[in-house]
């Protein structure tokens, strides 16, 4: 590598190669920088047969260099080929942390084209084999994201998301609202991960119905400000939305309740009741069980105590299963407490 001083107009700007995304105030400060100290860093380019070079990074240097009139430039020239020089030009991009996503795509495929294997391109960019397919593969989304990805209305990790849903009629719901709501990658993430939630109940019920009905409509806003009850299905508001940490036995028992009672307060009502019923039932088992005890014993017998009504509760206890029925009706063996210890029947009539 050498550094030279050649002339701008003899330096060719390839119309495929990545570009990294300059704001204003970086252009204005490099405008600033070059009137004062001149190109602190060369462009870097490679010379081509007829005698001119192309360049392979520095092009807003050129053009602010041409724009205030300076003729020549000094630049470090390389010898690559089309592979290596592409490899280069993405790697001096990403390496600046502002890079155009379509840029680098379109010089990922030209050094595919060039020659390069994807396992090649990974491995000089420490990435994976799926990173290069993904990137290369953002040259077939519709022009308008590509627009958007070029203008950084949207970044690689929207697409990264979008793409998750299951065709492209979800994609661009969720791609258009992130654009008109200017939301971040985490928010459309959010709206993903309950958009594919309610899809996969949405598919359950028609397996379980055999009813086949279309899903209902995406509707990002209203599914980022909601959220989706692991539980019941009910779409409510984010804040009123727990985080799960239910083992496998709690969780089905919560959606066996929902599908045989219901929801919210109506369940919440006819549990309370089941309870206190259930809690009354074995308080009058008790006492039976002792009042025959004591029989045995030769106590005179005793009704047992009837548990006193809530006159606050109108409606009718409800039944319990036959199967709680059933647990709770089969003999109990009890042993009475000490001071019950009876005397002998006989006894009493000698004493008698």
């Amino acid at each position: 590598m050498s550094l030279r001083k050649v002339k701008i107009e003899d330096i060719v700007i390839p119309e495929v190669r990545a570009r990294s995304r300059w704001t204003e105030e970086q252009i204005e400060l490099l405008r600033a920088s070059l009137g004062k100290f001149g190109v602190l860093q060369a462009p870097l380019v490679r010379p081509l047969p007829d005698g001119k070079y192309e360049l392979i990074d520095g092009e807003n240097r050129i053009k602010t260099a041409k724009e205030q009139g300076l003729e020549e430039i000094d630049v470090y020239i390389v010898e690559m080929d089309d592979k290596d020089a592409s490899i280069a030009n993405i790697m001096l991009n990403i390496a600046r942390g502002q890079q155009d996503p379509i840029g680098i795509a379109v010089a990922i495929k030209k050094a595919l084209d060039a020659g390069a294997s994807i396992e090649e391109v990974a491995k000089a960019f420490n990435r994976t084999p799926h990173w290069v397919k993904f990137m290369v593969g953002l040259l077939e989304l519709p022009e308008e994201y590509q627009r958007a990805l070029e203008e950084g209305r949207l970044n690689v990790s929207h697409i990264r998301e979008a793409m998750r849903l299951p065709d492209l009629y979800e994609v661009d719901a969720a791609l258009q609202t992130a654009m008109r709501l200017n939301w971040p990658a985490t928010v459309l993430k959010n709206y993903v991960d309950n958009r594919l939630e309610q899809l996969r109940r949405h598919q359950k019920t028609v397996e379980e119905t055999g009813v086949a009905t279309p899903p209902p409509p995406p509707e990002p806003e209203k599914l980022v400000k909601y959220g989706q009850c692991l539980v019941c299905g009910r779409m409510v508001p984010r804040e009123q939305i727990y985080l799960p940490a239910t083992c496998k036995d709690c969780y089905e028992l919560a959606q066996y309740i929902v599908q045989n009672v219901g929801t919210g307060q109506k369940a919440m009502n006819f549990l309370y009741q089941a309870l206190t019923n259930y809690q009354a039932f074995l308080h009058y088992q008790q006492q039976f069980m002792a009042q025959k005890q004591m029989e045995y014993s030769g106590y005179p017998p005793q009704m047992p105590a009837q548990p006193t009504p809530n006159p606050t509760q109108a409606n009718p206890a409800p039944q319990l299963p036959s199967q709680v029925q059933g647990e709770a009706s089969a003999p109990t063996s009890m042993q009475p407490p000490q001071k019950w210890q009876p005397k002998n029947p006989k006894e009493n009539q000698h004493s008698q």
